[in-house]
């Protein structure tokens, strides 16, 4: 059994978590991810941060958190959280949770289910106020039009671009020459990508969450186990029972 991980990077985590479980894995990304060129973006939401008054910043990936990040001064990011008393923090999964924690939050808001339609619900119960949210080019826009239908003000900017990969996958060939038992998807572009690439094979996929299942059903694909949320350790004990349910 060897499982397909085709995201742009990080794909170490999740082939050590299966790994534990004794379940061999191949990396080969399908997309690629590169900062965007925003300053404007960059500045607005800075000064969004620390201007006076109730507001908050969501961390929708761990891309998005690391590349806006990336754009501040050095410690900039822990020294806003430190001095902004009336800003709250918000995250859409555990590994965001604990990226906002490694940069000092102490209080972060994550729903029960790690996707963005659930935590725009959870953020919508409080009042209305500016929503500071880093985000991808292709980000999915649930969260979003969930929060300014509720009276919340957005300051969404693009800090990085996501795309397929130029090249032709190898694995593309492995999979055609049922060298590949499933793969692993980890959002809606992975979705998309891969069918770019291979088509509605009739191979096993394993996805991140729910958001994730939805459009890979939608383009065809045979959706055989969904993680309760994103974390590796979560989709590896996922990954883990289905194919112990289904060994022969």
């Amino acid at each position: 059994m060897s499982i397909l991980l085709i995201r742009a990077n990080r794909n170490d985590v999740d082939q050590s978590a299966l790994a534990t479980y004794g379940i061999e894995s191949i990396v080969d990304p399908y997309l690629s991810i590169t900062k965007a060129h925003n300053p404007v973006g960059v500045a607005r939401m800075r000064d969004a941060l620390i201007a006076p008054g109730k507001k908050w910043l969501v961390a929708t990936s761990t891309n998005a958190l690391s590349f806006f990040q990336a754009e501040l001064n050095p410690d900039e990011l822990p020294q806003i959280i430190q001095s902004q008393p009336e800003l709250r923090l918000a995250a859409i999964g555990a590994q965001t949770e604990q990226q906002l924690r490694d940069v000092g939050a102490v209080n972060v808001l994550r729903a029960l289910e790690a996707d963005s339609q659930s935590l725009a619900a959870v953020i919508a119960q409080t009042e209305p106020c500016p929503v500071i949210i880093p985000s991808s080019s292709i980000a999915m826009k649930s969260l979003s039009r969930t929060l300014i239908t509720r009276g919340f003000e957005l300051i969404e900017e693009v800090i990085y671009a996501t795309e397929a990969v130029t090249h032709l996958p190898a694995s593309v060939e492995q999979i055609a020459g049922g060298q590949i038992s499933a793969v692993l998807l980890r959002s809606p572009s992975a979705a998309r990508a891969f069918v770019d690439f291979n088509g509605n094979v009739d191979l096993p996929v394993f996805c991140a969450g729910r958001t994730t299942a939805t459009q890979a059903e939608v383009l065809g694909l045979n959706v055989s186990a969904v993680s309760a949320d994103p974390s590796p350790e979560t989709v590896a004990l996922t990954i883990s029972e289905y194919l112990k349910a289904h060994s022969s």
